[in-house]
């Protein structure tokens, strides 16, 4: 059985929407554990209207704790051999269980996913055959994740993972970025005989919406440069007691590199008008470029948007920072 976790918090006028896309899935020995998360809408009474409907959905009732807390009380909560993770406003497409059921069948993958594709108002119309399977090996699943360039990103949803891998492996409460933190330590921690399967068919679709969190600024935002530099202490341990030195040092590259992105990004946002108070976090932010834009600039698999970063920053931080605020501005219009 499926166990899929739904955390819960003020979201009645997207909810029915994400409730109706898994109650028509083709594949039927599933749970829905949706988890209130101190909702002060009409989210937890669309809650006990589905558990009345269909026994297969299920309430658990809490006070606010915020995304992490929820997903922990639900993984806690669930019955299922395999957890998968979709967000109350998000949907997904009638043969998103079967396809990712199919895929983890083949007894070596411990997690399976499907690709993303974003929406605003209407569900897309997508056609769920598969053109791509990409097969990965734990350190190359956790490698591709960190350099931000493939088919395996950091989301916790769109995903299938074995209950055995999760074990007692929660996710962070408190902080932003939660599934950067969480996958990769799942990752991490995987047994090398296990692997990772992702499918190029987007049949999990995420909505945008206005004044979402990761779309407006914050001093949460700032959680992203602890998680990265935690990520790369890690890795640089790893490397040091690693007997396989070339697949630890790969990883280590990798996670210095998530770790220059995220700095970037910090950079980039404090270097807007307005946000001089922020001179100091901006200043950590552009030492950490400079300590590692040279190792991701000879790095072959460092994405394009990185490298033009890293050259920018050549010019210095007074027109790096003005350049990227503006590139920030343009991709928000």
């Amino acid at each position: 059985m499926i166990s899929i976790v739904i955390p819960v918090y003020n979201v009645e006028a997207y909810f029915e929407e994400c409730l109706q896309a898994l109650y028509v899935q083709v594949y039927g020995d599933f749970e829905v554990v949706m988890v209130d998360d101190g909702s002060t809408d009409g989210s937890g009474e669309i809650c006990r209207k589905w558990t009345e409907r269909d026994k297969r959905f299920r309430l658990i009732s809490k006070s606010n704790g915020g995304l992490s807390s929820a997903r922990n009380a639900g993984i806690e909560a669930s019955n299922g051999d395999y957890i998968t993770f979709v967000d109350s406003d998000d949907a997904v497409h009638p043969h998103y269980l079967s396809i990712l059921m199919e895929m983890a069948s083949r007894s070596e993958y411990a997690i399976v996913g499907v690709g993303m594709t974003r929406f605003t108002d209407e569900m897309p119309l997508i056609d769920c055959k598969i053109e791509k399977l990409f097969h990965y090996l734990p350190e190359d699943a956790l490698k591709e994740m960190l350099y931000q360039n493939g088919m395996l990103i950091n989301s916790a949803c769109g995903k299938l993972f074995s209950r055995e891998l999760i074990g007692d492996i929660r996710f962070r409460e408190g902080i932003m970025y939660e599934d950067l933190e969480w996958m990769t330590r799942v990752l991490e921690g995987m047994p090398k005989s296990k692997r990772v399967g992702i499918c190029d068919a987007p049949l999990y679709f995420y909505r945008k919406r206005e004044g979402s969190l990761i779309e407006t600024f914050s001093l949460n935002r700032f959680d992203v440069l602890d998680v990265t530099r935690e990520i790369e202490d890690r890795a640089q341990e790893v490397a040091k007691k690693s007997r396989v030195y070339r697949n630890a040092k790969g990883v280590l590259r990798a996670a210095r590199d998530r770790r220059l992105s995220a700095n970037f990004d910090i950079f980039m946002q404090l270097s807007k008008p307005g946000r001089e108070e922020y001179a100091t976090q901006r200043q950590e932010c552009w030492r950490e470029i400079k300590r590692l834009r040279i190792g991701s600039l000879f790095n072959p698999h460092v994405r394009r948007k990185n490298r033009l970063g890293i050259l920018l920053s050549f010019l210095g931080p007074r027109i790096c920072g003005a350049v990227g605020a503006r590139f920030l501005d343009l991709l928000k219009a």
